[in-house]
């Protein structure tokens, strides 16, 4: 009797987790809705304006800049500010205006690459009908890292001056960097030990002229690794030039656009640490 009703518990409570576990997940809110609901050049057609307005961006909006970094979510370019010379009529409603984009990658060397087209939000027209404001959305995808320049153009119906705002997007990539960082260190530290490895094998060769009594390359190799103040003055000049190796990363927002020159340079800078180890190893005494 018991078991029995042990099972018709066990069956209810599983019901009960199958009925509920729908409620406790997250819903989304009431309301959301896309933030950029508008595409390329959805406008709709309108009565042409008379007289001409022109349009002009004001001067926080006439340039933006844009840095993905290693992301590639989506961005949102917040409050473009498109100004008139004249007040914009009552006739003129949001669906009409319309918006145009082209970013593509910079650079003489490099794989010609559109950015994906951006799309928009409602556009916002002030109560005093002097101007229109309007967010952009950036969703890059899988691009590849590189400076992105182009424009985004606001438009109307016949009568309204079309404008522009320059929009530049940057985008890295880090795996590259930190793998030719590794290799770039590795490198600077077995040519360290080679440099060492044939000083002691010459100093031993002044010692004992009887070439036979020579350190063999092995020995002379872990002969510097066995030297606590060798170990020391090597570490702070590997991390003084991996030091060296991410600033030149961080400060590029661009990094990985480059390919083999952007690793090269990584090596370049990984082997001044052979300079630094010189210098740090003329302070210790011998």
């Amino acid at each position: 009797m018991s078991t029995r009703v042990g099972s018709r518990f066990a069956v209810g409570w599983l019901v009960g987790v199958l009925v509920c576990a729908p409620l406790l997940v997250p819903q989304p809110a009431a309301g959301a809705t896309d933030p950029c609901p508008r595409h390329l050049n959805d406008g709709t057609t309108g009565t042409a304006l008379s007289p001409p307005i022109a349009l002009t961006p004001a001067s926080g909006s006439a340039q933006r800049i844009v840095n993905f970094g290693t992301s590639r979510a989506t961005k949102v370019v917040r409050r473009l500010v498109f100004t008139s010379d004249e007040l914009l009529p009552d006739s003129l409603n949001p669906q009409q205006l319309n918006f145009d984009a082209l970013v593509s990658r910079a650079g003489d060397t490099l794989e010609s690459t559109d950015f994906p087209d951006p799309t928009f939000s409602e556009p916002r027209i002030s109560q005093d009908r002097q101007s229109i404001t309007f967010d952009i959305c950036l969703n890059p995808g899988s691009i590849p890292p590189g400076k992105y320049v182009g424009a985004v153009t606001l438009s109307g119906p016949p009568g309204l001056g079309a404008a522009s705002v320059s929009l530049t997007v940057n985008a890295k990539v880090d795996t590259p960097f930190y793998i030719g960082a590794a290799i770039s260190l590795f490198a600077a530290l077995l040519l360290l030990i080679l440099k060492d490895a044939a000083a002691y094998r010459a100093k031993s060769e002044n010692k004992k002229p009887d070439n036979n009594q020579q350190p063999n390359w092995v020995e002379s190799f872990l002969h510097p690794l066995k030297d606590p103040i060798w170990l020391a003055t090597t570490a702070v000049a590997l991390g003084a030039a991996f030091g060296a190796l991410y600033a030149t990363y961080a400060g590029n927002p661009a990094w990985g656009s480059g390919g083999f020159s952007d690793i090269a340079a990584l090596i370049g800078a990984a082997l001044a640490a052979i300079g630094g180890h010189t210098i740090i190893s003329t302070l210790t005494p011998s």
